[in-house]
Protein backbone atom coordinates (compact mmCIF):
# COMPACT_ATOMS: atom_id res chain seq x y z
CA UNK A 1 0.00 0.00 0.00
CA UNK A 2 2.39 2.27 0.61
CA UNK A 3 4.48 1.75 -2.47
CA UNK A 4 1.24 2.18 -4.17
CA UNK A 5 0.45 5.30 -2.31
CA UNK A 6 3.66 7.08 -3.63
CA UNK A 7 3.28 5.80 -7.25
CA UNK A 8 -0.10 7.67 -7.30
CA UNK A 9 1.18 10.55 -5.50
CA UNK A 10 3.90 10.58 -8.02
CA UNK A 11 1.93 9.58 -11.01
CA UNK A 12 -0.63 11.88 -10.10
CA UNK A 13 1.35 15.23 -9.47
CA UNK A 14 3.15 14.34 -12.84
CA UNK A 15 0.07 14.34 -14.49
CA UNK A 16 -1.34 17.93 -12.98
CA UNK A 17 1.72 19.06 -14.14
CA UNK A 18 1.38 17.94 -17.66
CA UNK A 19 -1.94 19.61 -18.11
CA UNK A 20 -1.01 22.81 -16.41
CA UNK A 21 1.61 23.20 -19.01
CA UNK A 22 0.05 21.79 -22.02
CA UNK A 23 -2.97 24.30 -21.09
CA UNK A 24 -0.35 26.94 -20.60
CA UNK A 25 0.78 26.53 -24.36
CA UNK A 26 -2.79 26.29 -25.84
CA UNK A 27 -3.95 29.42 -24.16
CA UNK A 28 -0.71 31.22 -24.25
CA UNK A 29 1.44 30.24 -27.17
CA UNK A 30 4.23 32.72 -26.24
CA UNK A 31 4.48 31.09 -22.48
CA UNK A 32 7.39 29.48 -23.39
CA UNK A 33 8.91 31.49 -25.48
CA UNK A 34 9.41 34.51 -22.85
CA UNK A 35 10.30 31.89 -20.12
CA UNK A 36 13.27 33.22 -18.22
CA UNK A 37 14.33 31.39 -15.14
CA UNK A 38 15.45 34.49 -13.57
CA UNK A 39 11.96 35.60 -13.42
CA UNK A 40 10.64 32.30 -12.11
CA UNK A 41 13.04 31.96 -9.51
CA UNK A 42 12.27 35.31 -7.92
CA UNK A 43 8.61 34.87 -8.14
CA UNK A 44 9.15 31.56 -6.05
CA UNK A 45 11.35 33.36 -3.54
CA UNK A 46 9.28 36.07 -2.65
CA UNK A 47 6.23 34.51 -2.13
CA UNK A 48 8.07 31.60 -0.78
CA UNK A 49 9.42 33.99 2.23
CA UNK A 50 7.95 36.35 3.90
CA UNK A 51 8.46 39.09 1.04
CA UNK A 52 4.93 40.01 -0.42
CA UNK A 53 2.26 41.99 0.50
CA UNK A 54 -0.02 39.24 2.54
CA UNK A 55 2.82 39.66 5.53
CA UNK A 56 1.78 43.31 6.18
CA UNK A 57 -2.29 42.43 5.70
CA UNK A 58 -2.19 39.52 7.83
CA UNK A 59 0.83 38.89 9.20
CA UNK A 60 -0.62 36.27 11.86
CA UNK A 61 -2.20 34.44 9.76
CA UNK A 62 0.42 34.56 7.59
CA UNK A 63 2.93 33.66 9.89
CA UNK A 64 1.10 30.93 10.46
CA UNK A 65 0.53 29.16 7.22
CA UNK A 66 4.64 29.70 6.32
CA UNK A 67 5.15 27.58 10.26
CA UNK A 68 1.83 25.04 9.31
CA UNK A 69 3.65 24.11 6.21
CA UNK A 70 7.58 24.22 7.97
CA UNK A 71 6.00 21.67 10.39
CA UNK A 72 3.99 19.67 7.93
CA UNK A 73 7.10 18.74 5.47
CA UNK A 74 9.88 18.66 8.01
CA UNK A 75 8.10 16.23 10.53
CA UNK A 76 7.44 13.39 8.05
CA UNK A 77 10.65 13.68 6.40
CA UNK A 78 13.06 14.13 9.23
CA UNK A 79 11.14 12.22 11.51
CA UNK A 80 13.72 8.88 13.27
CA UNK A 81 11.27 6.29 13.09
CA UNK A 82 9.98 7.03 9.16
CA UNK A 83 13.91 7.20 8.44
CA UNK A 84 13.93 4.02 9.77
CA UNK A 85 11.83 2.69 7.63
CA UNK A 86 14.09 3.81 4.42
CA UNK A 87 16.70 2.14 5.81
CA UNK A 88 15.08 -1.36 6.18
CA UNK A 89 13.62 -0.75 3.01
CA UNK A 90 15.33 -2.13 -0.03
CA UNK A 91 16.64 1.38 -0.95
CA UNK A 92 18.50 1.59 1.95
CA UNK A 93 18.42 5.60 2.38
CA UNK A 94 19.29 7.21 5.39
CA UNK A 95 19.96 11.07 6.65
CA UNK A 96 19.96 12.56 10.03
CA UNK A 97 16.76 12.77 12.04
CA UNK A 98 15.48 15.53 13.71
CA UNK A 99 15.36 15.12 17.68
CA UNK A 100 12.32 13.62 19.06
CA UNK A 101 11.63 16.16 21.73
CA UNK A 102 11.22 18.82 18.20
CA UNK A 103 9.39 16.36 16.65
CA UNK A 104 6.61 16.48 19.28
CA UNK A 105 6.89 20.09 19.51
CA UNK A 106 6.73 20.95 15.85
CA UNK A 107 3.49 18.23 15.98
CA UNK A 108 1.60 20.04 18.77
CA UNK A 109 2.34 23.21 16.92
CA UNK A 110 1.13 21.87 13.87
CA UNK A 111 -2.06 21.01 15.41
CA UNK A 112 -2.74 24.03 17.02
CA UNK A 113 -2.35 26.06 14.47
CA UNK A 114 -4.83 23.73 12.04
CA UNK A 115 -7.15 24.22 15.08
CA UNK A 116 -6.94 28.21 14.89
CA UNK A 117 -7.46 27.88 10.54
CA UNK A 118 -10.58 25.25 11.24
CA UNK A 119 -11.40 28.74 14.26
CA UNK A 120 -10.97 30.73 11.74
CA UNK A 121 -12.68 29.24 9.12
CA UNK A 122 -16.22 28.81 11.32
CA UNK A 123 -16.43 32.20 12.91
CA UNK A 124 -15.35 34.33 10.17
CA UNK A 125 -18.57 34.60 8.29
CA UNK A 126 -16.92 35.85 4.89
CA UNK A 127 -14.45 32.52 5.24
CA UNK A 128 -17.26 30.40 6.30
CA UNK A 129 -19.27 31.34 3.45
CA UNK A 130 -16.92 30.09 0.72
CA UNK A 131 -16.18 26.90 2.56
CA UNK A 132 -18.03 23.33 1.79
CA UNK A 133 -17.74 20.53 3.22
CA UNK A 134 -14.35 19.40 1.07
CA UNK A 135 -12.76 21.94 2.85
CA UNK A 136 -13.31 20.63 6.17
CA UNK A 137 -12.69 17.29 5.39
CA UNK A 138 -9.14 18.27 3.43
CA UNK A 139 -7.83 19.50 6.97
CA UNK A 140 -9.01 16.54 8.98
CA UNK A 141 -7.29 14.33 6.05
CA UNK A 142 -4.00 16.70 6.78
CA UNK A 143 -4.64 16.86 10.97
CA UNK A 144 -4.94 12.99 11.33
CA UNK A 145 -1.80 11.21 10.42
CA UNK A 146 0.03 13.81 12.93
CA UNK A 147 -2.46 13.28 15.39
CA UNK A 148 -2.44 9.48 15.01
CA UNK A 149 1.65 9.72 14.74
CA UNK A 150 1.42 11.81 18.46
CA UNK A 151 -0.93 8.86 20.16
CA UNK A 152 1.18 5.96 18.65
CA UNK A 153 4.53 7.99 19.72
CA UNK A 154 3.44 7.96 23.26
CA UNK A 155 0.88 4.99 23.95
CA UNK A 156 -1.67 7.58 24.27
CA UNK A 157 -4.58 5.52 23.58
CA UNK A 158 -3.27 2.50 24.34
CA UNK A 159 -5.98 1.17 26.68
CA UNK A 160 -8.67 2.37 24.70
CA UNK A 161 -10.32 -0.75 23.11
CA UNK A 162 -10.48 -1.26 19.30
CA UNK A 163 -7.94 2.16 18.94
CA UNK A 164 -5.22 1.04 21.30
CA UNK A 165 -4.12 -2.16 19.47
CA UNK A 166 -5.19 -0.92 15.79
CA UNK A 167 -3.48 2.84 16.10
CA UNK A 168 -0.22 2.03 13.88
CA UNK A 169 -2.71 1.23 11.02
CA UNK A 170 -4.85 3.62 11.83
CA UNK A 171 -2.16 6.25 11.26
CA UNK A 172 -0.04 4.32 8.24
CA UNK A 173 -3.13 4.37 6.39
CA UNK A 174 -4.17 7.87 7.13
CA UNK A 175 -0.79 9.06 5.72
CA UNK A 176 -1.18 6.85 2.98
CA UNK A 177 -4.93 8.30 2.17
CA UNK A 178 -3.12 11.82 2.71
CA UNK A 179 -0.93 11.04 -0.31
CA UNK A 180 -3.44 9.34 -2.48
CA UNK A 181 -5.53 12.48 -2.12
CA UNK A 182 -3.00 15.54 -2.83
CA UNK A 183 -3.10 15.18 -6.67
CA UNK A 184 -6.83 15.03 -7.00
CA UNK A 185 -7.69 17.98 -4.06
CA UNK A 186 -6.73 21.38 -3.89
CA UNK A 187 -3.75 19.76 -1.65
CA UNK A 188 -2.41 19.50 -5.55
CA UNK A 189 -1.19 23.08 -5.01
CA UNK A 190 2.09 21.89 -3.22
CA UNK A 191 2.80 21.22 -6.88
CA UNK A 192 0.96 23.62 -8.69
CA UNK A 193 1.63 26.42 -6.78
CA UNK A 194 5.26 26.59 -8.37
CA UNK A 195 3.78 26.15 -11.75
CA UNK A 196 1.18 28.79 -11.43
CA UNK A 197 3.70 31.26 -9.86
CA UNK A 198 5.95 30.27 -12.89
CA UNK A 199 3.27 31.40 -15.35
CA UNK A 200 2.82 34.40 -13.54
CA UNK A 201 6.26 35.61 -13.20
CA UNK A 202 7.12 34.67 -17.16
CA UNK A 203 3.48 37.14 -17.85
CA UNK A 204 4.78 39.71 -15.54
CA UNK A 205 8.16 39.45 -16.71
CA UNK A 206 7.82 40.31 -20.62
CA UNK A 207 5.87 43.11 -19.90
CA UNK A 208 8.80 44.41 -17.78
CA UNK A 209 7.50 43.86 -13.89
CA UNK A 210 7.72 41.26 -11.36
CA UNK A 211 5.44 39.40 -10.16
Amino acid sequence: MLWFSFTVFILGNLFRAARFFYAAGMKDPGFYQYFNLKYVLFSWGRWLLPFNRDVLKHPVFTLSVYIFHACLLVVPVWLAGHISLWEESRLGWSWTPIPGRWADAMTFLFLAIAFFFLLRRLLKPEIRFLSSLGDYLLLLATVLPFLTGLFLAHDTLEGVPFLGGRMLLIHVLSGEFLLILIPFSRLSHAVLFFLSRSATAVEFGRRGYTA
